[in-house]
């Protein structure tokens, strides 16, 4: 899909989508948990439907419930199921959700019966080394390649100890497993890296009635319980604001819905990232929040708790007169895509003076409007979700009309983002080139 983007004045107001990461835990957590579980307001993406695939190979079974008011959110009912008692061998599909691998390999691996993940090959690729070390201690085969994941549990009881510059799908896998197994504890070794993501998980499970204690600032620990159903409500999702935030900061007054203010989600911060360079932030009575341009301010900001937000601060620092530094971003080079590599060669193609190392980037910005070609700039989407919708967001506030090959990957997160982007007056439209 080729969209066109014209620069444009969004007004008005916009329902953000339910969060993703929420979405998958309490997906996850409800096929895990004894009975028939609620769950309103469930994030519709890529990423959220191989989740459920994938707990329906292990036994989950799911059915919508449409709410016959137009304004309260449908309805998906979970019946759980016991992954550790299967009898024979189960194939799951992830496709190219990095999270659904990670969470499910340690559930998957609770029983004794051959598992194999498929996935698109940019997913199958994504690095395994912190799981396949645990089952080559634990004397479990453990195979990753081209054409897929093979192992078998079941994975043992007991301490694991991470290092905690690593991902934390690794950690928050564990965890989700932990109420399958007969207890574990998880040792996080410093320094200790987007925790956040981490915390949602322990909440997600908390809400299950999962204890989760945490003995140390660094360590996890669950004993032999079990998951009960339970009716939750996915909060909007803080990481896909954030292309909103920045659109209202640089070009237009918005209005965002659904967003939590005191939420657990770790890209939550954009809020304060947005007002340290210089937007204007209102909170409403009814919740709503409104994001106002007003002065640029150049900035240094720390991604070690919130890489899926560098795409669209690159785009902000862009059109920041002055330099602004994104550090400890060494992450998002494995991501969909290398995101560094990806924005540094997109932006180029306006003219942004942008480098990197391989753990920041800095960018030397210019007003948004300086932006300018006599010809069509070309986009490629790189088959990366954040880097179109990152792209779409340079496009409208710049001075010129731009293109974007491959927009369709926006489905893996966010299926609606150039409607929202009509409803919000933007000028949009499918092309064929």
């Amino acid at each position: 899909m080729n969209i066109q983007i014209t620069p444009s004045t969004p007004s008005g107001a916009l329902l953000i989508p339910a969060s993703k990461s929420l979405s998958h835990r309490a997906l996850i957590c409800a096929a895990l948990a004894e009975g028939i579980s609620s769950i309103y307001n469930l994030g519709h993406s890529q990423d959220i439907e191989a989740t459920k695939f994938c707990l329906e190979a292990l036994g989950a079974k799911f059915e919508t419930k449409q709410n016959p008011s137009a304004d309260q959110p449908d309805c998906l009912l979970v019946t759980g199921c016991k992954p550790q008692n299967g009898t024979s061998p189960v194939t799951l599909n992830a496709n190219e959700s990095g999270s659904t691998l990670r969470f499910l390999i340690p559930v998957a691996a609770c029983g004794k019966e051959e598992v194999t993940f498929l996935g698109k090959p940019s997913l199958l690729t994504r690095p395994l080394g912190i799981y396949e070390n645990i089952f080559i201690e634990q004397n479990l085969p453990f195979e990753q390649g081209p054409e897929g994941l093979h192992f078998h549990g079941p994975l043992q009881s007991g301490l694991y100890t991470l290092n905690g510059d690593i991902s934390s799908q690794f950690i928050s896998g564990l965890l989700l497993a932990g109420p399958l197994l007969e207890g574990i504890e998880i040792a996080v070794l410093p320094p200790y890296q987007s925790r956040s993501y981490v915390d949602l998980t322990v909440s997600m499970l908390e809400q299950f009635g999962c204890n989760v204690k945490q003995p140390t600032d660094h360590a996890y620990l669950i004993a032999d319980q079990h998951l009960k159903a339970q009716s939750v409500q996915v909060e909007s999702d803080w990481s896909q604001a954030a292309f909103f935030l920045v659109l209202g900061m640089l070009n237009a007054p918005l209005t965002l819905k659904g967003l939590k203010k005191d939420s657990l989600q770790g890209d939550g911060v954009i809020a304060s990232m947005i007002e340290q360079a210089g937007g204007t932030l209102c909170w409403k009575e009814n919740g709503d929040l409104d994001v106002f341009p007003d002065k640029l301010v150049p900035f240094t900001f720390d991604l070690s708790n919130c890489p899926d937000l560098g795409p669209i601060l690159c785009v902000l620092a862009s059109m920041i007169p002055g330099t602004s530094k994104l550090v400890h971003a060494s992450r998002l080079r494995y991501k969909e895509c290398d995101r560094i590599a990806a924005m540094e060669d997109e932006l180029r193609k306006w003219g942004v003076d942008i480098t990197s190392d391989e753990d920041s980037i800095t960018i030397t910005g210019k007003p948004a409007k300086a932006y300018q070609s006599d010809q069509m700039v070309v986009i490629d989407g790189h088959n990366d979700h954040r880097i179109v919708m990152a792209m779409a967001v340079f496009g409208l506030c710049a001075g010129s009309d731009s293109l974007i090959q491959g927009a369709q990957a926006v489905a893996k997160s966010y299926p609606d983002f150039f409607e929202d982007l009509e409803t919000i007056h933007c000028q949009i439209k499918e092309v064929q080139v």
